[in-house]
């Protein structure tokens, strides 16, 4: 045999070699179908804060009705003496706004009664509210501006 053909001949069989290794290790690596993908309903979510708009507020039962954004259900978020009510707003007509960059916004403790039905609101709890219909260990509610 030549030198030209010898050379030929190994880099054929070399490519052979690596066609069938590659092709074993990828079936091994594949994943059978229904295994190792879990559908959206089987994960667990964890949810700790929560954007909503103020369907109904109950001062005497100590409770709000929200309805979280993009949502249609309610949810009923019941108060306590240790929840925190703030309204945040705009140190300056929002409509024309100062020309420097930075500004803080103003934070005035409120009370329930103080909440009016279509306030924008953000909700921060210690527990867990993914999936739940009512929750009461609520740290903070702030009435967004």
């Amino acid at each position: 045999m030549k030198k030209n053909q010898i050379i030929i001949l190994a880099v054929v069989i070399v490519l052979i070699f690596g066609g069938i290794l590659g092709w074993a290790l990828s079936q091994k690596t594949k994943i059978p179908p229904g295994e190792g993908i879990t559908p959206k309903e089987e994960e667990v979510k964890e949810v700790f804060s929560l954007s909503a708009l103020v369907s109904s507020v109950d001062v005497e039962n100590n409770f709000l009705m929200v309805k979280p954004a993009g949502e249609e259900k309610e949810i009923k978020v019941v108060l306590s003496d240790a929840t925190k009510l703030i309204k945040i707003e705009f140190p300056f007509d929002p409509k024309n706004p100062p020309k420097e960059a930075t500004f803080t916004p103003k934070q005035t403790e409120i009370e329930i009664s103080d909440f009016k039905v279509g306030d924008n609101i953000f909700i921060k709890t210690a527990e867990n509210i993914a999936g739940k219909t009512e929750f009461d260990n609520v740290d903070f509610i702030h009435i967004l501006p």
